[in-house]
């Protein structure tokens, strides 16, 4: 994550005590849903701590509460998007030459 200011990569480590491994989730919370979300650590983002892939894995919610994994979420939903368009690109094709786009 490069810094504005200085030009350089900052790297964020795990939040637990003793683990100095580098974090590879961010973690926030909501008291009110019952929800912890687990999203890809990013500068500026609001956030309640980083975890390193070894403390994400054995990361329990409080019972009732529900965990969200949604690290690479967007890059899962922009693939099955082009899949979804490359599998409707003759039907788009043809529409666009109807209209007389193409």
């Amino acid at each position: 994550m490069p810094s504005a200011k200085y030009g350089h990569v900052v790297r964020r480590h795990c939040a637990r005590p003793g683990c100095n491994a580098p974090a590879t989730a961010t973690f926030t919370f909501d008291t009110r849903d019952l929800t912890v979300w687990l999203d890809t650590p990013a500068d500026g983002g609001a956030r309640a701590g980083e975890l390193c892939e070894r403390h994400v894995r054995v990361l329990t919610p409080p019972q009732g509460w529900h965990l969200e994994d949604r690290r690479g979420a967007l890059a899962r939903a922009a693939k099955q998007l082009e899949a979804t368009l490359d599998a409707h690109t003759p039907m788009l094709a043809r529409a666009f030459q109807n209209a007389g786009a193409v």
